[in-house]
C-alpha cells in the first residue's frame, strides 16, 4: 500500500476509535448519574415464576415416576432394575471410559443415589473398575463378568462386620496361648 493510503486509513481509524470511546464514556456517565448512593428504598423483588397447576386426579396416576429428589430415599428396587442400571452404566463406560460419577448421572439421567448401588455391585463383581478416590474417581468397564445379570446373581461380598469378625477369628487362632510354649506356637504359625 502507498504511504498516503496508509496514513489516511490510520487517521480515519483513530477518529472512529475516539468517537466510539466518547459515546461509551458519555453513556457510562449518564448511567452513573442515575445511581443514588443514599440508602433509599430497596429495589422491588423479582417476580417469581407461577406455581405449577395441580394435576387432576386422573393425571396424577398417569404421571411418570421421577427420580427421587436430593436427599430423598428411593423406593425399594428389584435386583433386575439394579442389573439394568448396571448394564446401562457398563455400556456407557465401554463407549466413554474414564468418566466420573457426575457425568454418568448426567448422561443417563439418574440421581446420585440411584447409581451408587449399581456401581458398587459392578466393582465388586468385576463388571466395572475404578481408579482414584472421592471426586477424582474415574470408572471403566471391567474385565470381569460380561453382563450385569451374571453380576447380580453372583455371590455378594461379605459385609464389613463379617470381614472384621473373620479377621479376629483368624488372629485369635494365631495368638500364642497363655502359659504355653511360645517357641512351639511360633513354629506352628510358620
Amino acid at each position: 500500500m502507498s504511504n498516503s493510503l496508509q496514513s489516511a486509513l490510520s487517521q480515519i481509524s483513530e477518529e472512529f476509535a475516539q468517537k466510539v470511546f466518547e459515546v461509551i464514556r458519555t453513556a457510562f456517565i449518564a448511567e452513573l448519574g442515575k445511581v443514588s448512593l443514599s440508602a433509599g428504598p430497596a429495589p422491588a423483588p423479582r417476580a417469581r415464576a407461577a406455581a405449577p397447576k395441580a394435576l387432576a386426579p386422573a393425571a396424577k396416576s398417569e404421571a411418570v415416576k421421577k427420580p427421587a429428589a436430593k436427599g430423598e430415599r428411593l423406593a425399594r428396587r428389584s435386583s433386575e432394575s439394579i442389573a439394568e442400571a448396571l448394564d446401562n452404566i457398563a455400556g456407557l463406560l465401554r463407549k466413554k471410559p474414564g468418566i466420573g460419577s457426575e457425568e454418568i448421572q448426567k448422561t443417563l439421567g439418574l440421581a446420585r443415589n440411584e447409581i451408587a448401588r449399581p456401581i458398587a455391585l459392578g466393582i465388586s463383581t468385576g463388571v466395572l473398575s475404578k481408579s482414584g478416590e472421592k471426586r477424582a474417581t474415574k470408572y471403566f468397564a471391567g474385565s470381569g463378568a460380561k453382563s450385569a445379570k451374571k453380576a447380580a446373581s453372583a455371590k455378594k461380598a461379605p459385609s464389613a462386620k463379617k470381614a472384621v469378625s473373620a479377621k479376629k477369628a483368624v488372629s485369635a487362632k494365631k495368638a500364642p496361648k497363655k502359659g504355653g510354649d511360645e517357641a512351639a506356637t511360633a513354629t506352628e504359625s510358620t
